[in-house]
């Protein structure tokens, strides 16, 4: 519970790439069984994916703001601010990248 509150400095640079892969490997497992079935289930596995990535990167935003209360700064705490917002920026580039493949699928189909 203490981290929701206070953030992950690491957050999105973790969810950002791990979603990305998830989405990858879904997105080339499910072709068959889209095809066979006629159901786009890519488009909606694509913005959950690109949830978590957010939700990894509003953990590193979270940290980030936590950091900013404390004044007093040092080295290490200019560390875990710049951690917290490359983990910020990661995390919205993979899920602008997870929607992009996603809405492929909208326009390619599967079957081809």
């Amino acid at each position: 519970m203490f981290a929701i509150r206070s953030g992950v400095t690491w957050g999105g640079l973790l969810t950002g790439p791990g979603a990305w892969a998830v989405s990858t490997q879904l997105n080339y497992g499910i072709v068959q069984w889209q095809c066979d079935h006629g159901v786009q289930v890519i488009p909606f596995i694509a913005l959950a994916l690109a949830l978590v990535s957010m939700f990894g990167g509003a953990m590193s935003w979270q940290a980030r703001r936590h950091e900013r209360v404390f004044a007093g700064r040092k080295e290490a705490d200019s560390i875990k601010a710049f951690v917290a917002n490359i983990g910020v920026l990661a995390a919205a580039l993979f899920a602008l990248v997870i929607i992009m493949q996603g809405s492929a699928s909208l326009i390619l189909s599967g079957c081809l």
